[in-house]
């Protein structure tokens, strides 16, 4: 069996390796996975450079990899020799990035035959948090309005999705002036671009002036002390990224100046938010009924994961370079078979 695995934290292209290793054998509640892709995201190439939340950090030598999809082809003891052959994807199981995987089998979740194997492969991290945001901790309904920071990102643009399907409306905040019309298409009810100076003005008309009820944030930096300054009575805002910090080594690029008088006086809040620490408190039959839901979405038509390009492993150095792009048009995919 082979993997792709790191010894070292380092640069990507320095401390990826190609290796061979013996072959996995399942415990009795588990299952060995046959990966056949696996989705390379900014995050992985944060956690092979050791920058990413510490509870996330393997215990190096360790195989890089968040998600993917595959076919159980052994199983424990415990678990029905039925599943063997069963497309799956895994419910926050590390280490992905190997020809072969052990998950414990009821974090193997079954795949509808409609889902392709390039959206299965990214049904995981980026549905789920914008699922879970919206949903879950907002709990947002038919009519109801969220702000939202990088609506073009990729969580983003699954957030309008989600939007549409459950009924509620959108504020949307883009770095640059030829993503407005692109939201808008994408059903987008509001967009500002932070590159126009008033866009904090604009994003207080937009509220009627009453201030904002509930909103997301993956921009920190002035973008989210923005929404945070101008959050209504009992507010709330998620903030669950910082892209204005990426690539930055200053410490004060990570910084995001909150104004305490207006928290304060409407007693807001503004509390970070991490997949991994969210499905932590989830139990596991509750994390692959979600998963399961998110799949019947996308195989129903009404969540669509970004378009996606497959990478065998002898290529996943241009993997590692297309995740970092910022202007890909097609999620980066590593091909094992």
């Amino acid at each position: 069996m082979k993997a792709l695995v790191i010894e070292h934290n380092g640069e990507p292209s320095a401390v990826v390796h190609w290796r061979d290793l013996p072959e996995p054998m399942p415990g009795p509640t588990e299952v060995r996975v046959r990966m056949l892709l696996a989705p390379v995201h900014p995050s992985d190439l944060h956690i092979i450079r050791g920058r990413f939340a510490p509870q996330r950090q393997p215990k190096l030598p360790a195989s890089p990899g968040s998600e993917g999809v595959g076919i159980i082809d052994a199983v424990g003891s415990g678990v029905p020799r039925a599943r063997v052959g069963e497309r799956v994807v895994l419910l926050d199981v590390p280490g992905t990035w190997r020809e072969q995987v052990i998950s414990p089998a009821d974090r193997a979740i079954a795949v509808p035959a409609a889902v392709s194997d390039e959206d299965a492969a990214q049904a995981l991290i980026n549905p789920m948090t914008a699922w879970a945001m919206t949903m879950v901790e907002h709990q947002l309904g038919r009519g109801d309005w969220l702000v939202q920071s990088a609506a073009g990102s990729t969580v983003g643009r699954f957030v309008l999705q989600i939007a549409k399907a459950q009924g509620f409306r959108t504020i949307n905040l883009v770095r640059r002036e030829e993503q407005v019309a692109e939201i808008r298409e994408l059903g987008g009810d509001i967009v500002l671009c932070t590159a126009d100076e008033s866009w904090p003005e604009q994003l207080k008309k937009a509220t009627g002036g009453n201030g904002i009820v509930r909103a997301i944030d993956c921009v920190a930096g002035r973008t989210g002390a923005t929404l945070a300054r101008q959050l209504a009575q009992n507010g709330r805002l998620l903030v669950y990224g910082a892209l204005s910090s990426h690539r930055q080594s200053d410490p004060a690029a990570f910084e995001m100046p909150v104004f305490a008088p207006a928290l304060v006086y409407s007693s807001a809040e503004v509390r970070g938010w991490f997949i991994y620490s969210w499905l932590g408190r989830q139990e596991v039959s509750e994390g692959g009924r979600m998963l399961r839901s998110l799949l019947d979405l996308i195989a129903e038509g009404r969540l669509k994961p970004p378009a996606a390009r497959r990478y065998h492993v002898d290529d996943a150095l241009e993997a590692f370079t297309a995740a970092e792009h910022a202007g890909h048009d097609a999620k980066p995919l590593l091909a094992f078979s």
